[in-house]
């Protein structure tokens, strides 16, 4: 049987601002990869979008207790077209493929301090 999931979260951009002052690096390498940092060009609006949509996409896959899904297995990275797409690997691939979900689709936006994700998959058990 196949199965809608979604996922939603609202970020601030003040809690993005307020981890990059009182950690610096090793909170944006903690969080975001490489590639996320690059296509947000370390806009703090841009990365509370992408925290948002790490942790939309956390909540469609469904962890227990037991499964922890780090940030970093979450990625939200820009197609060629400019479009937010997600790459799972690690934990959240692992979990994802376990769940039948091969795609997970995204929508990001940000204004006036805030960031909303909403993620949307279909999963076959």
């Amino acid at each position: 049987m196949t199965a809608v999931r979604t996922g939603c979260d609202l970020a601030a951009v003040d809690d993005v601002l307020a981890g990059i002052s009182a950690h610096g690096e090793r909170y944006l390498a903690r969080v975001f990869t490489v590639r996320e940092r690059t296509d947000a060009h370390d806009d703090p609006e841009r990365l509370a979008a992408r925290f948002a949509g790490k942790e939309a996409v956390i909540k469609l896959l469904r962890p227990t207790d037991g499964q922890a899904v780090p940030l970093h297995d979450v990625a939200i990275v820009l197609d060629g077209h400019g479009a937010p797409v997600v790459e799972l690997t690690g934990a959240a691939l692992t979990l994802a493929e376990a769940q039948g979900i091969t795609v997970v689709d995204v929508s990001l936006s940000h204004e006036r301090g805030l960031a909303l994700a909403t993620a949307v998959a279909l999963a076959d058990r």
